[in-house]
């Protein structure tokens, strides 16, 4: 079996159990990611999916792993490789690109490991050779996502008396269909919104890494001094954005547009520094992964919902941050204690 190289990986075992859900022993699962810290989405969505089997009594141990970097396709699929050799009964997954990863997910589903999707929202009538072993898809729509940034930046802008914009775009790993489905809705957002105008004067690529969503802004702001906006495709790369901005003292000058809204950026939300967040909760994406999980356990899994849906809300303010955000999840150094 080859030698995970990246995040993971000693197993952690909930000791509760359940009258209600009998087990011989406890459940393998993996969960893996293309990127994974407590504050991003996928360090949420493990909190809510361990917390909802956790309510359960199920015991499990998890294996946990991540790539190096969002676009290291190779390293997911090294990734998957391991994985099909740890024996597992179910497997969490965020990918770093569906078409790049599934290779390594057919494996995994040949190895007798059912799947539950996360972060990516499969087209309807969509099917896929490792469909047989999803359970579902836990996921929000990336291309209203980035609509929604898309109107808000119109109207923001529009509310001032302007009827165009100077944008900079950061995009996402090149390979990424959710960097492309966000970024194609932030234009189509802006476009269909009645008298505004986007001038897309640059695009630059961040792969989803705050330091590099820096260094492309920086160089940016040198050959384009003209911008009035930069569009973030995820919350790291709008607060690298961000950083960039004030370091270049232009931050005032400059709104700068996230998507995901982890803590970090929902703090600099609330203080003024990025001015829009779409927020997905990914607590409720974990729960909603859990559920399926526990359903098939029942033997419930024809009942299984294939695809869930969490909704989007689009926070600029601390009003709506305090009403669509739950408070635990802001509250990152309280858990880090435990």
């Amino acid at each position: 079996m080859k030698r995970l190289t990246t995040l993971l990986a000693a197993a952690t075992l909930s000791v509760a159990a359940s009258a209600a859900m009998a087990q011989d022993g406890p459940l393998r699962i993996g969960f893996v990611s293309h990127q994974h810290d407590i504050t991003d989405l996928f360090g949420q969505l493990e909190i809510g999916f361990r917390d909802r089997l956790d309510a359960e009594g199920i015991k499990y141990e998890m294996f946990q792993a991540a790539p190096s970097a969002s676009n290291r396709h190779d390293e997911m699929l090294n990734i998957l490789e391991n994985m099909a050799n740890l024996n597992l009964d179910y497997m969490v997954f965020g990918p770093t690109s569906l078409d790049q990863n599934t290779q390594g997910l057919v494996e995994v589903a040949n190895a007798g490991t059912k799947l539950l999707m996360v972060d990516y929202e499969p087209e309807e009538g969509a099917s896929f050779p490792f469909e047989d072993a999803v359970l579902n898809w836990s996921v929000y729509n990336h291309g209203e996502m980035g609509e929604q940034t898309g109107r808000w930046i119109a109207e923001h802008f529009k509310a001032q008396d302007k009827d165009n914009a100077n944008v900079i775009m950061i995009w996402g790993p090149v390979a990424s269909e959710i960097s492309q489905a966000r970024g194609n809705g932030v234009l189509k957002g802006m476009e269909e919104t009645e008298g505004f105008t986007a001038n897309v004067i640059y695009e630059g690529y961040g792969n989803f890494q705050r330091e590099l969503a820096y260094n492309e802004v920086e160089r940016a702001l040198i050959a384009y001094p003209q911008v009035e906006v930069i569009v973030a495709m995820n919350s790291v790369m709008a607060l690298g954005s961000m950083s960039a901005l004030e370091a270049d003292g232009r931050l005032d000058d400059v709104v700068v547009t996230g998507m995901g809204g982890q803590p970090d950026e929902l703090e600099m939300v609330a203080r003024g520094k990025i001015g829009v967040a779409v927020f997905r909760d990914p607590r409720s994406m974990g729960a909603n992964s859990a559920e399926a999980l526990i359903m098939d356990m029942q033997g419930k899994t024809s009942e299984i919902p294939r695809v869930l849906y969490t909704d989007l809300r689009v926070l600029d303010s601390v009003e709506s941050i305090r009403t669509y955000v739950p408070k635990e999840m802001l509250d990152i150094d309280a858990k880090l204690a435990e």
